[in-house]
């Protein structure tokens, strides 16, 4: 965890003069002095938590641009890793129950200001989020590769669909399959055809943008989700991706190259569908080109 005297606080919340005795009772209190940033719309804290580190956020649910549990819900979707604290009004204390169950850290009643009570609660929520986003770590990566998987696939591009939607922005899913790992594994023995999986997951790795899901779903297929990317970005990623495995193809000394055979699916946030139904349309786009490339 950081240290108290440099943790990022994002606050929230519509009242100025709150936000100004929050902010000054927190900095007078010994030992703690956080860096605070504080807005009065949900719309400009989407922006700081876009493109700025955040080490917590002390969320007003009702907002003159959003309201209830929702407001949460939008902030939740737009940074996953970021620990919540509902700031909320005695009778709204069953919402920021609610907003618990669905993943806050805690809920402070506004009334409550005091500064070192509220410095505890900053401190554990982060410590808290920390050790469940460790564990959560621990359950949705793939062992072999360390990419996400399949559960972590589901997990996470669910939540960059409620984005798209949100954002009008659309997603591009991408399913890769690596080619000839039974015949890697028969000719060189399995622990070759685990290197021959890392590697595909290397590829593609240099291929896609860091903000992108990557993800192992199971044996040899690897999916990703490419944010915010329309279907006029295929060819230049496609073109990426065989420059990627030329590149690796060169420089190794295996016995074999790769080779990976790849579909696609477009997320429309006009026309929703569910993840599942996205996978399945890749899956069927990537059957179509490894039957035109057998026919070829």
């Amino acid at each position: 965890m950081r240290q108290a005297d440099g943790i990022r606080v994002l606050l929230i919340q519509d009242n100025p003069e709150y936000a100004n005795l929050l902010s000054k009772r927190l900095k007078q209190e010994p030992g703690f002095s956080p860096k605070i940033q504080s807005t009065q719309d949900l719309k400009s804290g989407l922006e700081i938590l876009n493109q700025h580190q955040t080490d917590v956020v002390l969320l007003e649910l009702s907002l003159r641009d959003s309201s209830g549990l929702d407001t949460f819900e939008k902030i939740q979707i737009q940074s996953p890793m970021t620990p919540v604290i509902i700031l909320t009004h005695l009778d709204d204390e069953l919402i920021a129950l609610r907003a618990m169950r669905q993943g806050a850290q805690d809920y402070l009643l506004k009334g409550e200001v005091e500064g070192k009570m509220l410095a505890r609660i900053i401190r554990y929520a982060i410590e808290r989020h920390h050790m469940t986003s460790r564990l959560l770590n621990l359950s949705i990566r793939d062992d072999l590769t360390g990419l996400y998987n399949r559960r972590g696939f589901f997990i996470l591009t669910e939540q960059q669909l409620k984005l798209s939607m949100r954002t009008r922005k659309g997603l591009l899913l991408f399913l890769a399959d690596l080619d000839g790992l039974k015949q890697i594994n028969d000719v060189h023995g399995h622990m070759e055809g685990d290197r021959a999986i890392k590697a595909a997951a290397d590829i593609l790795c240099k291929t896609f943008r860091t903000s992108d899901i990557v993800t192992r779903i199971g044996g040899d297929e690897i999916a990703v989700a490419a944010v915010e990317a329309q279907p006029s970005c295929q060819p230049q990623i496609v073109m990426r991706l065989r420059e990627a495995i030329e590149t690796h193809n060169e420089s190794s000394r295996a016995a074999y190259g790769i080779s990976l055979s790849m579909g696609s699916a477009y997320f429309n946030p006009d026309e929703p569908v569910s993840v599942e139904s996205l996978l399945n349309a890749a899956d069927q786009a990537l059957y179509a080109q490894k039957r035109a490339q057998q026919k070829a």
